[in-house]
C-alpha cells in the first residue's frame, strides 16, 4: 500500500518550525487519512472511467454499424447501437424478464433454465417503474448497477489501497478485456454489485446485510454460491480465527440456491436443470471460432486471458492482499474452468476484483502502458460481443 498521506513529517522537538502554526497564527491543516474514501475528490475520477468505458462501447457498437459482418447477431431488438447491447445472453435474459423461464429450447439445444432470476426480475422491475421496453430496461439495468458497483468497490478498496490506488484498481475493472459486459444486458453488473456489497458489509461486521446480499448473488449467477466461502474465511479472520455463530447469516446463499432449485424441480420437472443446461455453452463451441466461422485468434486470446489472470496468483500472496480476497480470485478462476465456458473467461474473471487490486499496485512502465493495452483489449471484447463471434 502507498505511503498514507498526513505522517508527522515535521522535527520531533518542542520547539515551533518557521512556518508553524505558533509562527504564523494560522491553524494548520488536518492531516490526511489515505484510509478515508475522501467521496467528494473521488466522485469525478469514478465518473471519468465510467463514461469513457462506456463511450468506448459505443465507439465500437457504432464503427461495426458501418462495416458488413457476414454472420448476423441474434439479438433482442433490431434498433441500431441498442441490438449491439441486447445480445447473446442477453436475448435469454429479456426472454425470462418478459416471459418467464421456457420448457423448450429457446435457440437450438439452449434452454433458459442455465440463467438466474435476480437479473430478469430486476429488468423486469425497471421496466415496470420507468415505462421502457425490455431491451432499454436490460440495458439501464445494467448500467446502473454497475455505477453502484463502482461506487460500491471504491469503498471497499481504499482501506486496502489508498485512495488513489483505489480509483486506479476501479478504472482498471471497468476497462478490464470483458469489462464490456457490464455495459450489456448481462447479469456481470448485478453480480459485481451484489458481491462487492457483501464483503463491504462483511468487513463493517454487518453480518446480516452480508447474508442478504450474499443470497442475492447466489440468485445471480452459479458463482455466486461460491461466495460464501471467501466471506466465512473474512468473519472467521475478523473473529481472531475463531469460530462465530453468525456465520449462520451464510447459510442465505445456500438456502436462495436450494431455492431456485426447487422452484426449477417443480416448474420444469429437473431441479438441476440449471447445471444440466451448462452443458451446452462448454468448451467445444469455441474450438471453431465460436461455430460461425470466426477466426481462431480470438479461442487464442481467450486462453491468453486466461493464462494472464492465471499469472496474477502468483502475486495475490497473503502479504499483498487479505486472505479473504486471495479465495476468491481462487473461487473465481475455479469456477471458470469448472464451468468449461471458455467464451466467457474474460467476463467472468472481469468481476473478481482482486486482480485489478494487483494490477493497480503496479508502478512504473507498466502503470503507464497497461491502461491503454487494456482499452485496447476491451475493444477486442466488444467486438467479440457484438458480432457474436464466439456466441453459440
Amino acid at each position: 500500500m502507498e505511503r498514507e498521506l498526513g505522517a508527522d513529517d515535521g522535527p520531533s522537538s518542542g520547539v515551533p518550525a518557521s512556518g508553524s502554526a505558533a509562527a504564523t497564527g494560522v491553524e494548520p491543516p488536518p492531516p490526511t487519512d489515505d484510509t478515508d474514501p475522501a467521496w467528494r475528490e473521488a466522485l469525478p475520477g469514478l465518473a471519468a472511467y465510467f463514461l469513457v468505458s462506456r463511450l468506448l462501447v459505443l465507439l465500437v457498437a457504432g464503427v461495426l454499424l458501418a462495416i458488413p459482418v457476414a454472420h448476423v447477431p441474434d439479438t433482442w431488438t433490431d434498433r441500431p447501437m441498442l441490438a449491439a447491447l441486447t445480445g447473446s445472453d442477453a436475448v435469454y435474459y429479456l426472454g425470462i424478464a418478459a416471459e418467464g423461464y421456457h420448457l423448450d429450447a429457446v435457440r437450438g439445444a439452449y434452454h433458459d433454465w442455465a440463467f438466474f432470476p435476480l437479473f430478469p426480475l430486476a429488468v423486469r422491475a425497471v421496466a415496470l417503474l420507468t415505462g421502457v421496453d425490455l431491451a432499454w430496461a436490460g440495458v439501464m439495468t445494467a448500467n446502473l448497477a454497475f455505477g453502484a458497483a463502482m461506487l460500491v468497490l471504491y469503498g471497499l478498496s481504499v482501506p486496502h489501497l489508498g485512495r488513489r490506488t483505489a480509483g486506479r484498481a476501479v478504472g482498471m475493472l471497468a476497462l478490464a478485456p470483458g469489462g464490456v459486459a457490464f455495459a450489456m444486458a448481462y447479469s456481470d453488473s448485478l453480480y459485481l454489485l451484489l458481491a462487492a456489497g457483501a464483503f463491504l458489509a462483511g468487513e463493517r461486521r454487518r453480518w446480516p446485510v452480508a447474508g442478504l446480499l450474499y443470497g442475492l448473488a447466489s440468485l445471480t449467477r452459479l458463482p455466486g454460491v461460491l461466495l460464501g466461502i471467501p466471506i466465512a474465511l473474512l468473519l472467521l479472520q475478523a473473529n481472531a480465527w475463531q469460530p462465530d455463530r453468525r456465520i449462520a447469516w451464510l447459510a442465505a446463499g445456500p438456502l436462495a440456491l436450494a431455492g431456485f432449485a426447487t422452484w426449477q424441480g417443480l416448474a420444469l420437472g429437473d431441479p438441476l436443470a440449471f447445471l444440466h443446461a451448462q452443458a451446452a455453452w462448454a468448451i467445444p463451441s469455441v474450438v471453431d471460432g465460436g461455430g460461425s466461422g470466426g477466426p481462431m485468434v480470438l479461442p487464442a486470446l481467450l486462453i491468453a486471458t486466461l493464462l494472464f489472470y492465471t499469472f496474477l496468483l502468483v502475486y495475490l500472496r497473503p502479504d499483498r492482499i487479505p486472505p479473504p480476497y486471495l479465495v476468491l480470485a481462487l473461487v473465481s478462476l475455479g469456477a471458470v474452468l469448472a464451468s468449461l465456458r471458455l467464451q466467457s473467461v474474460a467476463r467472468y474473471l472481469a468481476v473478481a476484483w482482486p486482480f485489478a487490486w494487483v494490477l493497480a499496485k503496479r508502478r512504473g512502465w507498466f502503470a503507464d502502458v497497461w491502461p491503454y493495452v487494456t482499452a485496447g483489449l476491451f475493444a477486442i471484447s466488444a467486438v467479440a460481443h457484438f458480432t457474436q463471434a464466439l456466441a453459440p
